[in-house]
């Protein structure tokens, strides 16, 4: 697990996200924030995909297959997708700031989540199986 990579994907999302210097609460709380967000968005893919895995699937199985998952995701952006990821940032938000930045979060998530290299992925895999 590399938290230099889980550091540059949190602050590429954020910078997506649009939300101005001033509004962005702290930008080391808002960085480990946003990693909470993905780690857990990771870890309902995890979850839903259990029964898709066999026992003797290795770890480039599950990034490749995780991978594709979320670039599915991203890209189509189906309400499930978006009603999911909206639950977890309704979770992790105080509801001023969920008002405010939720739907900028969300587009900047899936907006990240279509553009992730298998070095990034993995990462993510590796940080969400702690």
């Amino acid at each position: 697990m590399n938290n230099t990579q889980l550091k540059n994907i949190g602050s590429k999302v954020l910078a997506k996200a649009n939300i101005s210097e001033d509004e962005k609460f702290g930008s080391v709380i808002a960085i480990l924030m946003i990693i909470s967000i993905i780690l857990t968005v990771i870890r309902v893919l995890q979850e839903c995909n259990k029964n898709k895995l066999s026992a003797s699937c290795t770890a480039a199985d599950k990034c490749s297959l995780y991978g594709a998952e979320i670039k599915e995701y991203s890209i189509r952006r189906g309400w499930f997708t978006k009603m999911r990821i909206k639950k977890i940032l309704r979770r992790e938000l105080s509801p001023e700031q969920y008002n405010k930045y939720s739907l900028a979060l969300l587009n900047a998530l899936l907006d990240t989540g279509e553009n992730l290299n298998n070095e990034e992925i993995s990462c993510l895999v590796e940080a969400a199986n702690v």
